[in-house]
């Protein structure tokens, strides 16, 4: 007897393979929730950014919270000011940060925007996050190979500095992920008043084998799973559902 593929409830699989992530490339206004289901991976891999990285062009920093991709997704963004100092842009979205009271008709899906928060960084306050940065091998070579499931914990960085463009990844539980230094700068800075949800290990029978789609042992029915897999200075492909 054939044993047909089990459905799963309001989830399609999907194969997203270099061409279609090429496609859907991240040109900006990632506040739009239009914006964050077409080019959530281009904005992981920093595209936007890596194609901006020229000598002269300033640091440009994106770092990238990853507490299970259903419960909350937190980004922070980094934008040097010419005056010494910088500008950053804290976003949450998840549980406590979508905001269901903000409904208007006038904007049907402004409840699924990031909450956001902007903060002025001051040249010592730069100083100390690249220190953070440094410290914790974000300038460094990134772990090629290294796989996140998108129920996982994990940090995903993009950042031009000096007109170098460097991509690099931690996962929770790692002794990489404990040497992290620039976390509780970013939260201490995070204005958005949301509490951080804490890094949760992913039990080892919900997380597949290298290169195999983690969902198909995953006991989840709804919401959006993926994988992403860590290369050289970047994302080199990704599957979900």
């Amino acid at each position: 007897m054939i044993r047909k593929p089990l459905r799963r409830t309001g989830t399609a699989l999907l194969l997203f393979a270099a061409g279609a992530f090429a496609a859907c490339t991240y040109e900006g206004d990632i506040d739009s929730p239009h914006t964050i289901k077409a080019t959530w991976f281009s904005y992981l891999n920093g595209d936007d950014i890596r194609a901006a990285c020229a000598e002269g062009s300033g640091r440009r920093y994106r770092l990238v919270y990853n507490a299970d991709y259903n419960e909350q997704i937190r980004s922070y963004e980094v934008t040097e000011d010419g005056s010494g100092g910088a500008t950053l842009v804290s976003r949450v979205q998840g549980p406590g940060g979508v905001r269901l009271s903000q409904f208007r008709f006038t904007d049907p899906l402004g409840w699924a925007r990031w909450t956001k928060s902007e903060t002025r960084l001051d040249a010592g306050q730069l100083a100390d996050l690249d220190a953070a940065l440094q410290g914790s091998a974000a300038f460094g070579p990134a772990p090629s190979g290294l796989q996140l499931f998108s129920k996982e914990t994990y940090w995903v960085s993009s950042l031009c500095r000096d007109g170098v463009f460097f991509f690099n990844a931690w996962r929770f539980p790692s002794d990489r992920y404990e040497d992290i230094a620039f976390d509780e700068l970013l939260f201490g800075l995070d204005e958005t008043a949301v509490p951080v949800r804490a890094p949760v290990a992913v039990p080892s029978t919900a997380a597949a084998k290298a290169n195999v789609p983690r969902l198909r042992q995953s006991s989840d029915e709804t919401g959006s799973f993926f994988n992403i897999k860590v290369g050289e200075n970047g994302l080199i492909g990704q599957q979900g559902a």
